[in-house]
């Protein structure tokens, strides 16, 4: 739409307490509700296309700008509001910069000085979380980083908020000791990144699986051996402390890349659109909630098998545990996608038996001889017991899809991983067919499914929030956690080759998640899974990190009032 000459303003709802110009003569705006955004006018001749490209990377939000501003035409002359959410990085370090002039980066993450435009702007944590990280449901975070008893914070007083939380906008310019300092230059293969190794570090998990997202052992090894060769290191397990080791730029993890780089602009830009997309619903002791429990594996698929762990076994174990945690601690409705009636109940033991009669529970049931149709056959049944959910009322934010699995990746990896639907790695319309499913109930109730845009950025929102709760109670519990990037929007094979499980990238289930509880591959992690004690704990903090997703208190967790 062409932009056409006024000179009116938009109305504001709320009194402006701070306005700053920028250099080109925007201006970054924090009014009485605490919203902070962006003003700008369109030039003449400019389209909402191109006025959202130039303040948000992308055209995707002139929705957005036109609900904040409340207009649909695109009037030279009239300053349109552009929330701080929808804007690209360098926007938003600009805005933070006008607005919290007091503010700062340390090795540890961003200092916020509290009301430093006068106490007519009370804060919170909730709206702190949500200038400097994204989720305003990360104030529980902020409250324990800085040792606070509640949500509330004093005038001038100094709230940080942990480098691993913050926008990536604002996690680029953290001193140089808080952040891994990339050095970004070019040979004679190609651009690179130069990463100096510190004491202590390794190039296959402080290089390679921090910053390439390859965590299989075959993957790491081969990639970590060509990245020796280009480094000119010849004995990997003898690299001297500060010794720079180069990483070619087609394997780097995008939020890795340079400022700027169009790969990390599209990753920041859908890292933007899904934050927008949090959880609001509160229910005590999950009330009202479905929780859809999937174990991973069964039947002729044992999963990962090392050293005589089955992961299908074990990991249907804990899948057990986390439903009966739930129906004697929460008044959530819980559904099994399948069962091994061969394995009994819950074996008061640490070793368990091996088994391959793992069923999935469609109707007809389906003995797991072939992994692939065993896999599809489990979202086909989410995604009927979510329909038939919001059909008869539920609400479709009220209920949660987790998939129990157990890691095969390389030995020097420990602990949980949460894998989550990358909106990027989704989309167009899905069904399978055979004999199988053509006889199988719920693939016929839907044959195929879709999504809308919409749809998927939403799922990579809720999904992200619900994972980090999950992480955060592993890590509250004192369980191993993924040292570095412990929730992933997608698994890496061969260099770049991504995707999304497949449990999850066809389940119309808003919040899921493929939870990995630990490397079997490491011996630490092996042996742990092999005692009922570890397997048990990890239920419950399962379910004590779906509780806090849903706000729901965890002291009041005991039995339910029928």
């Amino acid at each position: 739409m062409a932009a056409l000459l006024a000179v009116a303003a938009v109305p504001s709802t709320a009194t402006t307490i701070h306005r700053s110009t920028l250099s080109d003569g925007t201006h970054a705006v924090l009014d009485a509700s605490l919203d902070l955004y962006l003003e700008a006018t369109p030039r003449r001749g400019q389209g909402w296309l191109a006025f959202a490209r130039e303040h948000c990377g992308t055209a995707e939000f002139v929705e957005d700008i036109q609900r904040a501003s409340g207009r649909d035409r695109l009037l030279v002359g009239v300053r349109y509001r552009i929330p701080f959410a929808l804007l690209t990085s360098s926007r938003q370090l600009e805005v933070i910069a006008h607005v919290f002039a007091e503010d700062r980066g340390v090795a540890t993450g961003w200092q916020h000085r509290v009301g430093q435009h006068g106490a007519t702007a009370p804060e919170s944590l909730w709206r702190i979380s949500e200038w400097f990280t994204g989720r305003g449901d990360n104030y529980k975070a902020l409250r324990e980083a800085n040792a606070l008893s509640d949500e509330q914070v004093d005038p001038q007083q100094v709230v940080l908020v942990p480098a691993r939380l913050l926008r990536p906008a604002l996690r680029q310019v953290l001193p140089e000791e808080s952040a891994y300092h990339l050095r970004y230059a070019e040979d004679g293969s190609g651009e690179y990144a130069g990463y100096r190794l510190k004491p202590r570090e390794a190039l296959y998990s402080s290089v390679v699986v921090r910053f390439t997202g390859l965590v299989f052992a075959e993957d790491v090894n081969q990639l970590a051996a060509e990245i020796a060769s280009r480094s000119g290191i010849g004995d990997v397990t003898d690299i001297p402390v500060g010794y720079e080791v180069k990483i070619p730029f087609e394997v780097l993890m995008p939020e890795f890349l340079p400022a700027g780089h169009p790969a990390r602009r599209e990753y920041e830009t859908n890292l933007i659109a899904s934050a927008r997309y949090s959880n609001r619903v509160e229910a005590e002791k999950l009330r009202g909630v479905t929780i859809i429990v999937d174990s991973g594996h069964g039947g002729q698929d044992v999963g990962a098998s090392i050293r005589g762990v089955w992961e299908s076994v074990y990991a249907y174990d804990i899948a057990q545990r986390i439903r009966k945690v739930l129906e004697e601690t929460t008044a959530a409705r819980v559904f099994s996608t399948t069962r091994d009636e061969s394995l009994g109940g819950i074996p008061d033991r640490d070793r368990l038996e091996y088994s391959r009669g793992h069923r999935v529970l469609t109707t007809p049931e389906y003995p797991i001889s072939d992994s692939t149709t065993g896999v599809n056959l489990r979202w086909y049944l989410a995604n009927s017991i979510f329909r038939k959910t919001v059909s008869t009322g539920g609400d479709a934010d009220r209920v949660v899809f987790l998939s129990v699995h157990a890691d095969s990746l390389h030995s020097s990896i420990r602990g949980a991983m949460a894998y989550i639907p990358g909106s990027a790695y989704r989309g167009g319309s899905y069904g399978k067919s055979g004999p199988v499913y053509a006889s199988t109930r719920e693939v016929l109730e839907r044959p195929t499914v879709s999504f809308s845009r919409r749809q998927l950025v939403k799922s990579e929102g809720l999904s992200r929030q619900m994972a980090n709760e999950l992480m955060a109670a592993f890590e509250k519990a004192g369980l191993e956690v993924h040292p570095d990037k412990p929730v992933r929007d997608r698994i890496v094979r061969s260099r770049r080759r991504a995707w999304v499980p497949a449990v999850l990238r066809y389940n119309e289930v808003p919040a899921q998640l493929l939870l990995e509880v630990c490397n079997l591959n490491n011996d630490e992690d092996r042996q742990l899974l092999q005692t009922r004690e570890y397997r048990q704990r990890v239920a419950e903090v399962v379910v004590e990190g779906v509780l806090a997703y849903y706000d729901s208190d965890d002291d009041s967790r005991g039995p339910v009032a029928p």
